[in-house]
This record gives C-alpha cells, structure tokens and sequence, in this order.
C-alpha cells in the first residue's frame, strides 16, 4: 500500500508541472501527500528524537521545548485515519500521544526551577501555542475511535490538563495570532476533558480570547502572521465552536477576497511586515479551499491550487509532516464539487483605504504577469487596547504594533516574468530586531525616508559648497549613517488621496502625515501599461518651518552598471532562494537638481545588499515641497539601460512649486505625465463654492495646459490619449478640448447673490486627431 501511494504521489508530481492552476486540486493529491508525509514523520522519529535530545537548550528564550513534528504528525495520523479507516494511523497516533510528556525527562531535574511560570504547574507537557491544538485534535479522533486503557486516557489528558493551566498564565490577548492560538488550546482542552472540574474555567478563557477575534479586524500587518491568525481562528470556529457562521461576516468574507487578491505571480502571498519570502504560503492554502467551500467560489479553490503547484515539492522523500497536516486540514475543509478559476481583476485597491491600505498593480494573473504590491498601511485607529497593552506589556519597540514595519508608503514587491525587481526588507536577525531595528525600520524599505537636520554632505573634487584648496574634496556624512537609529516605530498616519484605473495608465496617490517631525509626503504611483513601466513622484510638503534631510531609498543585491542619475539593478538571490530571471530593473532619477545620489553597503534581508538613495538635506518654510521623481524600468537582460534612460525628460511646467511632468519616449507613443504636487493651493477664498478658479490652479505641462490634479496623455503618430482628473478645464496647444460649463452653487456664507462656477470632473478621458 505504501508503496502504491509513492506511485501515485510521483504521478501527481509529474502531472502537477504540467497542469495549471484552473485545474482544481482533487482529493486524492492531497491524500497522496499526506501518506508520505505521515511515513517520512513515522519513519525518521527515532532518528529525530535522538538528534533533538543532542540539542537540548536550558536557556533557550522561550523555555521547554520538545519537537514539534510529534503533534503534528499525530494530528495527520488522526486525519488520515478519518479519510482512510487505516488502523495503523491510529495506533500511531496513541504512541505519540503517550510518548510526548516524556520529553520533560530529558531536560535537567532542577530546570523546573528557572522559571517562575513553571512554579505554580510545573513543566507543561505541551508549551507550545503552535501545536497544542494539535495534540488534543489527535486525541478527540483518538478516543472517540480507538481503545485505551484508563491509565493511557489518564497519561494523555494530565497533559492536556497540565499544559492548559500553563497557558493560562501567559496573558496575550487582542485580534492577533498569539491569541488566537492561545484560544484555540486551552479550548480545545475544554471540549475535549468535558469532565474536568477546571474545564468551564478553560471554557470561559478561550471564548474572552476568542471574541476578540471573532468577527473583528487582525491588529496584525504581516503575511506571516495574517496566515497564522487565519489558520488558527478557522481551528476555532469549526473544529472547538463548531459554528461556521463566521465565514458568513463581512469581516471573514473580506480576508478571503483580501489574500486572494494579494496572490503574486509567484504564487504566494508577498512578505510585507513581520514575514520572509514563501514563508507562511501553506497556512493560507486550507483558508482559500474553506473560502471555495462557503462561497461556492471557483476563484479561491484557484488561488488554493495555485499556492499548492508553485510551492509544493511533491517529491515523496521531501513530503513534509508539518505540510502534510496543514494539508490534511485543507482537504478536510474543501468542496471537490467545485471547479478553478482564475481571478479576472487587474490593478485594484486591496481592498480599500481603511483597513487593507495598499495597492496592487498588475497585468494579468499568469506566472509571468507584471505585478507591484505597494503598502500604506499605517497603525490606524482600530484595535487600540490590544495594541496599547502590546506596547506596555511585552517588547515591541520597532513594531508598528503588531507585527508591522515602518513601510508606509513603500513598494513591497515589483516582479516581471517571474523576475524580483524590488523587494520587501525581511523579519529580523536577532529578536526582538536586529541592529538598527533591522529589519523594520523605514531605511531597509523602498519609500521616502525624513529625518529632522541637515545631513553634511561634504563636497566633490571641483565642487564650490566649501572654499578648500583648489575645491578639493570634502568628506561628508554617511547617508545611512545620518538615517540610521535604533529603529523604534514612530507613528504616523496615512490616508488614500486617489486611485484610478485609466485606458493606458493606473495611478495610486497616498499621503503620510508625520505630525513630530512637520511634513506630509504624497507619492503617486502611475502604471503605464502599454510598456510597463513605473513612474513614482514623491511630494514632500514642509508642515512647519525647519530642517529635514529627505531621501528616497531603494534597495537591490546588484548594481550591473550605473551613470548619473541611474542605476541598472537585478536580484540574484533572496537568502536561500535563487531568483536570478531574465529581467532587469533600471531605476532613474531624471530631476537631479540640488540632489545628492549615494550608494552604500548595507545588510538587508539576511543578505548583503545595495542601498540607492537620492537625497537633500535643505530648510523649508511652511508649505514649501520638496519634489523627488524615481522611473522604474523593467527591461530584458541584452537590453541596453542607456538606451532606455535616455527616453525620460523631465518636462518644464510653469509653475513648479506646484507640479511636476516628465514625459517618456515609447516609440509608437510618447507619453506625458503631469502631477499637481499641492491639492490646496489653488483654494483661494471661502465665501463662495467652488472656492477655486480655473486661472488659481492652472498648469501647463508641455502642450497641455489644464486645472488637474493629474494628467496622463498617450501620443501617437496620427492621435493622442488624453486622461485628466480634478480638472475644469484642459487645452492643447492654446485650443480647449474639453472644459465644464458653470453651474450656480446656491446658499453663499456672506448672504450676497450667487454667481457661475465651475465644478470639477472627477476624471475626463478622450482621443483627439492631431
């Protein structure tokens, strides 16, 4: 039998790098998968356990430790045991079961005493939040279908006893994974010792920890942990509460739409905040497949299969016990009724400007599609107990509690035809962050980073900032070493401004507020589609007079080649990971004046990596802005960067303390790009609405003048695009091609009569011969 299984389990691998993700996953691959999961966990447990007792660590942070891969492969056993009626994963299951409190014997006699926790219980049998679930999912099936003795019964529920009354002691509680998980134990003890006279006590606890999820936002921005609270909190509501209701809220519904549209050509779910790349993307396969299964939608039992044949090595001498039971949970959950479909969404708010805060732009769905995630989550107003007694209770200095970076306003992820061109920063290196918050901090992400001063460039040979001898160079400061501090969080807020979907381009505008420091930094995002290429324009407006130093940081492993004003990059590895692909991104500065470009060394993402900052350090009055425009370029390796740099201008506008265009040279297009840097400057008078006036905001980029707030125009040899926003008016070359007629508004507040505005379009896209 086993070796039937192996069999099937090569075939499936075989036809699994041939089928597509619109293939539904079928019951019988995951079954496959399991039985070698189950066998290699059966077979290689003497060994393990052998090479875990060589490693015991009496100071290892978290206290008793026993292996992980029993519980898990008891709870597989368990589950294959329902799906197959196999006697012998039964049987396995009560050998594990029994065997586990023996790890304590292990550790020296007098460890009970290092920690206080252990005074009041002694050493728990099942520590672990992770995997107590686990053990006492094994014992359910296994006391419901096998035998055991009174003394077995006794031997496995004194560890579940003991260990539910450990983790009681430990208070973690809020919408967040560690309480979830810590709700899902302890109640799961309480349903299964039905007869314990500390069971309502158990009870009770799971349902307070429970109910903070239950239905409510995660505090949580982090893939990693995203998937654990998820995974977790569908434990609790099927298995222990039994009541599937949840799944029908409008909460759970948007975090099934939410993972789902975060899915990237690589087929998982990027790491942003606490999280590293293809970590986690397991958790969320048995969440997508509970998805397909309530909503009866092809689209998540898509995304399922999809994380399953881009991640999954189904080589049967690499099937995983932890996996195998993850995986026997998704088939337990799944609806092998319904079929696969791919999503048919392009770029998109995931899922709006609330809770979700970011941006996805994309192509297309196919392992090759262009695809950015960009992040503006910031801590927001929700949550706030649990968050606050995270910060007073435990230490989370660099978090932006809990979990989260200081990547607002960042790019978390670029990718074209499977190539990483940007990426996000990593967890950490130490606990509880590395040095300099590594790797939370706002300098290990791709945004705009302020800090209060002005940094001391030095001077270049021939340079005029200091009279030395001959204008000899000067040193000046480390731009990393300017930025740099312990990395602790500062909060900050963030708003969406705009997000629009156009005929050739898509465009994301954000802004962050940073009341300590006195600025607002707004940074659009356009998606020319036609071409693929990324142009962001970061809009710093000083809040109060003052010194800042602002740099806009990106990061890479290599710089290939590299001229003023650009650098052509490419990602080779990811840690453990190879990701060399046929892509490079070329990453230009066209506005350079009063800038300083550095590059610099720095360890990011457990790795050696390049830092590219374009920076200035400079004072500024109330309301004056500071401008930095950063086009990312996508191209195939044999294509030569210069070619390509060459194509973008800058575009004079006449009033540049107001907006900023550049215009890029396609071939068969020329495209133009116009942005309104300050939205309220062109407000002039209260009285009356409007309270603008087309001649208060107009602008001209190039051939075009108009009143918007962003315009994006596509030229071609015989006819030109044009999309405007925010606009009441827009000329070509002096002749007006579209423009809104007045209209009354009524009800002025000084009393007097009304008199004609103009109203703005929220947008206006149309073609026009030459």
């Amino acid at each position: 039998m086993y070796r039937h299984f192996f069999f099937v389990l090569l075939v499936l691998c075989l036809f699994s790098n041939t089928a597509s993700a619109e293939t539904p996953l079928t019951k019988q691959e995951y079954l496959s998968y399991m039985t070698a999961a189950a066998e290699n966990g059966w077979k290689s447990l003497p060994e393990g356990r052998e090479k875990w007792r060589k490693s015991i660590d009496p100071t290892y942070v978290f206290g008793y430790n026993p292996p992980w891969d029993d519980p898990y492969l008891a709870a597989l056993s368990a589950n294959l045991y329902e799906m197959t009626s196999e006697k012998k994963y039964l049987e396995r299951v009560k050998s594990l079961l029994l065997y586990y409190g023996r790890y304590r014997d292990a550790y020296p006699k007098d460890y009970v005493k290092s920690r206080p926790e252990f005074a009041a219980t002694g050493i728990p049998a099942l520590p672990n939040i992770f995997t107590f679930g686990k053990y006492v999912h094994a014992y359910r099936i296994l006391r419901s279908r096998g035998s055991l003795t009174p003394a077995e019964r006794d031997t496995i529920e004194r560890n579940i006893a003991g260990s539910a009354d450990y983790m009681i002691g430990f208070q973690e509680w809020g919408p967040m994974n560690r309480a979830i998980l810590r709700a899902e134990a302890v109640g799961y003890a309480a349903k299964v010792l039905t007869d314990h006279p500390r069971r309502n006590t158990w009870e009770m606890y799971s349902r307070i920890l429970g109910d903070d999820s239950w239905n409510r936002w995660e505090i949580e921005d982090a893939t990693g942990y995203n998937a654990v609270w998820l995974y977790s909190l569908m434990t609790y509501a099927s298995d222990i509460r039994e009541d599937e209701s949840l799944y029908r809220t409008p909460v759970m519904h948007y975090y099934f739409d939410y993972i789902l549209t975060l899915l990237c050509p690589a087929g998982i779910v990027p790491d942003f905040g606490d999280a590293d790349w293809r970590g986690g993307w397991e958790r969320f396969l048995p969440f997508l497949e509970k998805g397909g299964s309530i909503y009866k939608d092809p689209r998540y039992r898509w995304g399922a299969a999809t994380l399953y044949r881009r991640n999954l090595d189904l080589r049967p001498e690499k099937a995983s016990v932890f996996l195998g039971v993850v995986l026997s949970d998704a088939c337990r959950w799944a609806d092998f009724s319904i079929g696969a479909e791919a999503p048919a969404s392009r770029s998109q708010e995931v899922l709006e400007d609330v809770v979700g805060k970011k941006v996805v732009f994309r192509n297309g769905w196919a392992p090759s599609s262009t695809y950015m995630l960009y992040n503006y989550r910031d801590i927001g107003d929700g949550g706030w107990l649990p968050r606050e007694y995270l910060r007073t209770s435990i230490p989370v200095e660099e978090e932006k509690m809990h979990h989260g970076h200081s990547d607002e306003n960042s790019i978390s992820l670029l990718m074209k035809e499977g190539s990483i061109l940007l990426h996000d920063g990593g967890y950490r290196d130490f606990m509880p962050s590395g040095p300099y918050g590594a790797y939370r901090a706002d300098y290990y992400h791709n945004r705009i980073v302020v800090r209060d001063g002005k940094i001391a460039l030095g001077q270049k040979a021939g340079e005029y900032r200091y009279a030395s001898p001959n204008h000899a160079a000067v040193p000046g400061q480390s731009a990393l070493d300017f930025f740099r501090n312990s990395g602790a969080y500062r909060d900050v807020e963030t708003r969406n401004i705009d997000f629009q979907i156009t005929g050739h381009a898509d465009m994301a505008r954000t802004r962050l507020i940073d009341e300590h420091l006195g600025y607002e930094s707004d940074r659009t995002v356009v998606y020319l589609k036609d071409i693929d290429w990324f142009v962001v324009v970061d809009a710093v407006r000083f809040t109060k007079p003052g010194y800042l130093t602002m740099g806009s940081f990106w990061h890479t492993r290599q710089i290939l080649d590299s001229g003023p004003g650009w650098y052509d990059t490419a990602y080779d590895s990811l840690r453990q990971f190879d990701v060399r692909g046929g892509q490079r991104l070329l990453i230009c500065f066209p506005q350079r004046q009063q800038m300083t470009e550095t590059v610099e060394n720095q360890r990011r993402y457990y790795q050696d990596e390049k830092t590219i900052c374009q920076l200035i350090g400079r004072h500024g009055y109330r309301n004056d802005i500071q401008t930095f425009v950063t086009v990312l370029i996508p191209h195939a390796k044999d294509v030569d960067p210069r070619t390509l740099h060459d194509r973008v201008k800058m575009v004079g506008v006449d009033r540049p303390e107001q907006a900023s265009a550049l215009s890029i040279d396609a071939g068969e297009a020329r495209y133009l790009i116009g942005i309104k840097l300050d939205l309220e400057q062109e407000l002039i008078r209260d009285w009356r609405r409007p309270m603008y006036v087309y001649d208060s905001g107009k602008t001209t980029y190039g051939d075009f003048e108009t009143d918007g707030h962003f315009l994006v125009t596509a030229e071609r040899k015989d006819s030109i695009w044009y999309s405007v926003s925010g606009a009441t008016r827009i000329l070509h070359r002096g002749s007006v091609v579209h423009e809104q007629p007045p209209t009354l508004s009524n009800l002025n507040f000084d009393g007097s009569p009304d008199l004609p505005g103009v109203s703005k379009l929220r947008r206006w896209e149309a073609s026009m011969k030459k």
